[in-house]
């Protein structure tokens, strides 16, 4: 039986971070039978031919892996491997939608979500309706990359200096903000909760230091969570290994954003759940019936 090659997909900025992480795949993928490979984006050429197909060289000889586990956040990437004819964990739709929080407020629409406002590019003033205090963030960051509290016009314009004319939206402020619960996600699994208290302010990024700790997730979280599972699932969008983000609004959990590169870091901080482990095994089962 010809062992599959699965292509571990980063960029190179984000490979660099997460090296453990890969080395954790490779050798939990080794252990099944599987030569799970870390590939650099930088590493692959990418086009179609003259008559129009799709092809992929990597460092310069042909690329056809059997799978590909995508840890890089380009919808077009993943497509094109799609069209390749080769799966792709998670797929494009899902980085199309996940990595623009404008895309993801609006999949998700009837969701319970902080109120919301996608700002132009060239946008001098808050928008007319603005309540201080209001959350900034760039629509296709992650990490807490320049989240920022402003509290009246002065540190609105400060915020949306560092952020415009990227993608940006605004937020009204969570009445419980500095506390947020991530979800994991297998296969459309929940597999565990871990909650994220910010230390001081409101981001509560476990890499920007905050506290982290296992969480039983309440029967709204869980009807909350599955409602979403079953969005993307409906829509073609499978959330394979993914992080549901909920902010919490008098006590109650409203959609902060979808992690279609979700980091593990605070579950394996938190729990014995080997979530790599989890993820090879419903892979190789999905393909066994895919043959």
């Amino acid at each position: 039986m010809k062992q599959e090659i699965g292509y571990l997909l980063y960029d190179d900025r984000d490979y660099a971070v997460n090296q453990h992480f890969a080395e954790h795949m490779r050798s939990e993928g080794q252990k099944r039978g599987l030569l799970i490979e870390p590939v650099l984006l930088s590493e692959l050429q990418i086009g179609t031919t003259k008559e129009g197909i799709p092809y992929c060289y990597r460092n310069g000889d042909i690329a056809k892996p059997d799978f590909v586990l995508s840890r890089q956040r380009h919808a077009l990437i993943s497509n094109h491997f799609q069209l390749m004819g080769i799966p792709v964990y998670n797929n494009a739709k899902v980085c199309d939608i996940c990595n623009d929080k404008r895309k993801t407020h609006l999949f998700l629409a009837d969701i319970p979500m902080p109120k919301t406002t996608f700002l132009a590019p060239d946008a001098k003033q808050p928008p007319v309706d603005t309540v201080f205090p209001v959350v900034l963030k760039p629509a296709c960051s992650h990490g807490g990359d320049r989240v920022t509290l402003a509290e009246n016009k002065a540190q609105w314009h400060a915020a949306a200096a560092a952020i415009l004319p990227q993608p940006a939206l605004q937020q009204n402020l969570v009445s419980n903000a500095g506390h947020d619960l991530r979800v994991y996600i297998v296969f459309g699994e929940i597999i565990a909760g871990v909650m994220r208290t910010a230390k001081e302010g409101i981001v509560s990024n476990f890499k920007l230091g905050g506290i982290a700790t296992y969480h039983e997730l309440t029967q709204d979280e869980r009807r909350l969570a599955e409602e979403i599972i079953k969005r993307f699932d409906e829509a073609g969008a499978p959330l394979c290994l993914a992080g549901v983000d909920f902010l919490y609004e008098d006590g109650k959990p409203v959609l902060g954003e979808v992690e279609d590169v979700v980091g593990s870091r605070m579950l394996y901080h938190t729990s014995d759940i080997d979530i790599v482990s989890l993820f090879l095994d419903k892979l190789l089962d999905i393909r066994a019936q895919q043959e």
